[in-house]
């Protein structure tokens, strides 16, 4: 985030480092949807506390972030608030689902103010292509948790984006499947595919000859002393009063 601000033209473009150190400073204070508190008195309370600035000084900088686009502000039962409209989409490690409930409520396409840049087309447009984006990598985390092989897990989370997958529960069955197969369990999993090639090559389609355990291999056999003799003989070669059948020399020697 911080490579794309020291890049951004919008940024570059504002009147002073007071507004691009207001805009920057606030990343810190958003909740997990990109939203904050529009009020100037808080804004400047929280994210100036230090620095001395004037409400009307915040409230004017907050004022620019609108007008070239940076943040868009919307109300909610007569609060103000605003948010970052690139926030979710420039921070593709977040995972909403594993946050607590934000204080804030989130931004609607009916809650834009009218001075917003951001029109409730414009704003659905991008609550759809988030949502979209949510859906594709729904579910990858439980395929990362089950695949043997942990490799390049951004390869393999564009690699479970792009593939044309069956359903979850289709894959995780497929991989425990494949984990007791010949070729994976070969030399300590060597020849397992890199999780991101198993996806792009739809490889939860393969039929792997699962490594057998033989049923007919014969019991290690039992040796009982003799209990007439000594002699150590197999279990088969005592009677039912474990003495030697047949060959009893009271012998002690061993086998």
């Amino acid at each position: 985030m911080q490579n794309r601000i020291s890049k951004s033209n919008k940024i570059a473009s504002l009147s002073s480092d007071t507004v691009r150190l207001l805009y920057t400073w606030m990343l810190a204070h958003l909740d997990i949807n990109g939203n904050f508190y529009a009020d100037p008195v808080m804004v400047n309370n929280l994210v100036f506390t230090r620095l001395g600035h004037s409400v009307k000084t915040v409230s004017s900088a907050l004022d620019e972030l609108v007008n070239v686009g940076l943040i868009t502000r919307y109300q909610i039962d007569g609060e103000k608030y605003l948010n970052y409209p690139d926030f979710l989409e420039k921070q593709p490690r977040l995972n909403p689902d594993r946050e607590g409930n934000p204080d804030i409520p989130n931004i609607t396409p009916e809650s834009l103010l009218s001075n917003s840049r951001v029109t409730p087309t414009q704003y659905k447009i991008r609550e759809d292509k988030i949502s979209k984006d949510k859906v594709m990598t729904e579910g990858f985390e439980d395929f990362w948790k089950a695949y043997p092989k942990k490799v390049n897990k951004k390869e393999a989370s564009s690699a479970w984006k792009k593939a044309n997958r069956p359903s979850l529960e289709t894959i995780l069955r497929a991989i425990e499947k494949q984990k007791k197969s010949e070729q994976w369990a070969e030399d300590n999993g060597k020849y397992i595919p890199y999780p991101s090639s198993w996806l792009n090559k739809e490889r939860w389609s393969d039929e792997l000859k699962v490594e057998s355990r033989s049923s007919t291999s014969q019991p290690i056999a039992k040796f009982i002393n003799c209990a007439k003799c000594g002699s150590r003989r197999l279990k088969a070669d005592l009677d039912e009063n474990g003495i030697c059948i047949g060959r009893c020399d009271n012998a002690t020697s061993t086998l």
